[in-house]
């Protein structure tokens, strides 16, 4: 066997060796993020590793997650956090992502200290809950058919919370069409 031929042997049994020839670069799943600039591209990008970084070509730019955000691009409708406002897209600070403000939003909901029982396709016990939005009045009770993602409600205890509020578009026929998820307990 050739010299060449057992190196691409090699090659194929351990990805370690190269022999002169051109094969595709081996990396792990290791994640230690590396920001990379790729000559011709607008802007930097984070690779998962320095070896998709060197499989890419690219030249360091820092270690870790690339932090400036890409300039859009002159004349398109993308805003400088990457929404793109012709498909309805805000930039939503306290949920640090693109929305679409109809679908998803901040609220703050108040827990009531006790369940009550409530009768949705099955009888259970339901939070009592209501939307506490500033410069407007209290509004009643009302029964969270459902729970809060992340939260766990303790009996006797009043709360108030920051949740995310998502609509789900198309819910099976048995579940909500809103979901809720605890983004921090208030004081």
């Amino acid at each position: 066997m050739s010299h060449k031929a057992l190196c691409v042997s090699l090659i194929a049994l351990m990805g370690l060796l190269n022999c002169g020839t051109s094969f595709a670069q081996i990396c792990t799943r290791e994640y230690a993020p590396v920001c990379g600039q790729v000559a011709g591209d607008p802007a930097p990008r984070t690779f998962a590793n320095r070896c998709l970084l060197d499989a890419a070509k690219a030249t360091v730019v820092s270690q870790g997650e690339c932090t400036a955000q890409p300039s859009p691009m002159v004349g398109s409708d993308v805003d400088a956090h990457g929404c793109k406002g012709s498909a309805g897209f805000q930039w939503n600070q306290e949920l640090n992502q693109c929305v679409r403000p109809w679908m998803s939003s901040a609220i703050t909901l108040e827990v009531a200290p006790h369940r009550r029982t409530c009768t949705g396709l099955i009888e259970m016990q339901c939070l009592l809950v209501r939307e506490r939005v500033p410069g407007q009045p209290t509004p009643k009770w009302e029964p969270l058919f459902g729970n809060i993602a992340g939260f766990t409600h303790v009996p006797g205890k009043r709360y108030t919370l920051r949740v995310r509020k998502d609509h789900i578009e198309n819910p099976p026929a048995d579940a909500s069409n809103t979901r809720y998820t605890l983004l921090k307990v208030l004081p």
